[in-house]
């Protein structure tokens, strides 16, 4: 009879305990339930923390069960053990794409794993003691020493890099690529080779920023460009701008970005003015006509670096432009930014198509401008910056017409731009300040619009909110929802007579209803000037996508009446050009 009321009383006790410690971090969990959406090394915390919280209950679980038994060999009643078995939710993902959290969420959360460390020891001590005394294993109690020395360990090491994180940044706000791969960079998925680039750029190795931009353009690893973005902001140094290619890095932050590309567009400058005056006197001394070949080159390489610089020079009227980007080799590369996209309200990314490159890339800055001035005249107190991208290989009217891989007929262009377009896009989302409200705009012009289907679907729900395609030949999908936005945001504008909207090449033709976007008016033009109208001043179009950057869907307005005056060069070579011209 001794035995049995030894038993029942132990296992009162070790209910209690149960009941008192069951939940110990449960309040964890559901902090990080709503937080997860920023990728990184939160998952695996998350996964880790519930790993951890499910231990802790099984071995409260084993424990009362144990002792319940025990009461039962004693001749005693079956005992209902306590429920301690739970399963925590909190609120779901983020409301913008720039959101981040909330230090005083991680301040909590640090809180709730310091109360657990402090109280699961002595509780742990208790539980082995009363097992042990009725001849029980004691494990339940060594498991939840276990569990108070994780929780310890990891409330230290988050409470060390938040500290750290909120010296280094100024935001009330934490940026969730800085939460992913700083705050969480413990549990963050291994990627040893871009840590170790990441650590040898830092101390000023130039080959290792080479090593970067090779990860960045293979594409591997997702979380890069979140990754640069969290180490810049606990290194930051100043004498980094000058390694060469150090701004072509996404997720750098745009000002940290222009400042390193002007620098090395001016070294650059000076190094092929002088490898050009070299190799001139070389030239004229040895008269070799196989020099030729490398002078031209390298002249060719300074005209374009002048053509950059004038390019990027202020324009009255117009934010700074931020030179993001530049490359003279080859069909080269410019990226530059009217407004800085890492405190805009909203961004614009301009994608342009058949022939369009750094030689040609006078046209596309316009645009950016136009689409910067219009959207800005209509924002209110939003602030816009508008991005000429002309960051891929563009389709070009040469031999490559013939080369699947090049050809303006062929999607293999589109599909290795939309790679480097979401690559892109990545760093913008790393290096914006945190948002609820902040959005982004991607507008696709000609084959700049399929670029711009195979980028969004690459990154389906952190591409973009907003897509805009004007004079597109098609977006390599059938229906607008496999973009990964919103129908209701995708937009379509085709301007009657212009024969490239009418082709439907690429997928569906976005233009038909049955694509499932929505249409915005453009008007009609002469056939030879319809595909390329999108952006001139005063017309309907122009002020459309200003109010679609803007988010003012309920103005937009049609173009204004033309008379049915006959037009020269506009062949009705479509049936379906008579239905589109009133849009």
């Amino acid at each position: 009879m001794a035995e049995y009321a030894a038993a029942l009383e132990a296992f009162k006790r070790v209910a209690a305990l149960a009941v008192e410690h069951h939940a110990a971090l449960d309040a964890a969990a559901r902090l990080m339930h709503s937080h997860t959406w920023v990728g990184g090394g939160a998952p695996a915390f998350t996964a880790d923390l519930s790993g951890h919280r499910t231990r802790l209950q099984s071995a409260l679980s084993t424990a009362t069960r144990a002792l319940a038994d025990a009461v039962v060999r004693q001749g005693g009643p079956t005992l209902p053990a306590p429920t301690v078995t739970t399963s925590p939710t909190g609120a779901a993902a983020p409301a913008g794409a720039f959101q981040g959290i909330d230090p005083r969420a991680m301040t909590s959360l640090i809180s709730t794993l310091d109360h657990a460390a402090h109280t699961l020891p002595p509780a742990g001590a208790r539980l082995g003691a009363e097992l042990a005394a009725h001849g029980l294993s004691s494990y339940p109690g060594h498991t939840l020493g276990h569990v108070a020395g994780w929780a310890l360990e990891s409330g230290q090491d988050l409470r060390q890099r938040l500290s750290r994180i909120q010296r280094a940044v100024p935001w009330a706000t934490l940026p969730a690529g800085l939460a992913a791969y700083d705050l969480f960079g413990a549990h963050a998925p291994g990627s040893g080779q871009t840590e170790q680039f990441l650590r040898r750029v830092a101390a000023g190795d130039a080959e290792a920023v080479r090593g970067l931009l090779a990860v960045q353009e293979g594409g591997g690893d997702a979380g890069l460009a979140a990754r640069v973005n969290a180490w810049w902001h606990t290194t930051n140094q100043d004498t980094l701008l000058n390694l060469p290619g150090f701004g072509s890095l996404n997720g750098l932050p745009a000002i940290a970005r222009d400042r390193a590309n002007r620098r090395w567009l001016s070294a650059e400058k000076a190094r092929l003015t002088d490898a050009l005056n070299r190799g001139v006197a070389e030239l004229v001394e040895l008269r070799d006509p196989l020099l030729i070949g490398g002078w031209e080159r390298i002249a060719s390489h300074l005209r374009r670096i002048e053509y950059i610089e004038q390019k990027i020079a202020p324009v009255e009227g117009y934010p700074l432009p931020l030179l993001l980007a530049f490359d003279v080799a080859g069909q080269g590369r410019l990226i530059v930014s009217w407004g800085n996209p890492d405190t805009a309200d909203v961004t614009v990314t301009n994608v342009s198509g058949l022939t369009s490159g750094l030689d040609a890339a006078h046209g596309d800055l316009e645009r950016a401008r136009a689409l910067w001035r219009q959207a800005d005249a209509t924002s209110g107190d939003k602030t816009v910056a508008s991005i000429t991208w002309l960051g891929y290989d563009a389709p070009q009217i040469d031999p490559g017409l013939f080369d699947p891989a090049k050809s303006v007929a062929f999607e293999g262009a589109a599909a290795k731009g939309g790679e480097e377009l979401a690559r892109f896009a990545d760093g913008l989302r790393a290096s914006h300040e945190p948002s609820r409200t902040a959005r982004r705009v991607v507008i696709g012009h000609s084959y700049g619009s399929l670029t711009t289907g195979h980028a969004a679907t690459l990154r389906p729900g952190q591409f973009a909110d907003v897509l805009v395609f004007v004079g597109s030949p098609g977006v390599g999908v059938r229906h607008a929802r496999e973009l990964g936005v919103d129908p209701g945001h995708v937009w379509v504008g085709e301007a009657g007579g212009d024969p490239v909207a009418a082709l439907g090449s690429f997928g569906a033709d976005p233009g038909d209803a049955s694509f499932g976007a929505r249409r915005f008016p453009v008007g009609r033009e002469v056939y030879t000037a319809a595909h390329s109208c999108y952006w001139d001043a005063d017309s309907a179009s122009l002020s459309n996508m200003g109010r679609l950057i803007n988010g003012q869907y309920d103005q937009i307005t049609p173009p204004p009446v033309r008379g049915d005056q006959p037009q020269l060069l506009m062949p009705e070579i479509d049936p379906n050009f008579a239905s589109r011209s009133n849009r």
